[in-house]
């Protein structure tokens, strides 16, 4: 009979122990197939991209695409109701069926707008007449002299025996 019992216990606890779970998700989206997704600077693979995440906060959503402006976004991942004491014990630990929180994003990327080039150089043009307007230094820097490392102290105690000998006629 009390083996029974045990039997029935280690059953309940295993079921315990099986209950309760919480799978976040996060699943991104662009007008852009392929698109490069980054989770704080993580890679997670091409649009749409599904990730999975542990905690409940701020997260920087990066997609990038050749030919398209890179978007940057902090998102904020507002945490539920069971994400909060006690409630989160019973959500992860005992609550018999699983719990699916699934945050969609959809992060639209807009074409780049191609550089002219005369436009850039009649701005470095610009830039470089800008720096040849500047004062000179007062007094320039002096160069630094060369760090020279300490000098090492010769070894003390025993070294190799060199025999005595004298120079011959």
């Amino acid at each position: 009979m009390a083996t029974a019992r045990t039997v029935r216990l280690a059953g309940f606890f295993a079921a315990l122990a099986l209950a309760g779970c919480v799978d976040r998700k996060f699943v991104i989206e662009s007008n852009v197939p392929n698109a490069q997704v980054y989770i704080d600077n993580k890679p997670v693979g091409a649009a749409p991209a599904y990730s999975t995440f542990q905690y409940y906060g701020h997260y920087t959503i990066t997609v990038v695409h050749p030919g398209y402006e890179t978007v940057v976004k902090r998102q904020h991942v507002a945490a539920p109701w069971y994400a909060y004491p006690p409630f989160d014990f019973f959500a992860e630990a005992i609550w018999p069926f699983p719990i699916r929180d699934t945050r969609r994003y959809y992060i639209e990327l807009y074409e780049a707008t191609p550089t002219r080039t005369d436009d850039l150089l009649n701005r470095a043009d610009a830039l470089r007449q800008r720096g040849a307007l500047l004062p000179q230094a007062e007094r320039p820097a002096a160069p630094r002299p060369p760090v020279v490392p300490p000098p090492v102290a010769p070894a003390t105690g025993p070294g190799p025996v060199v025999p005595n000998v004298t120079p011959g006629p």
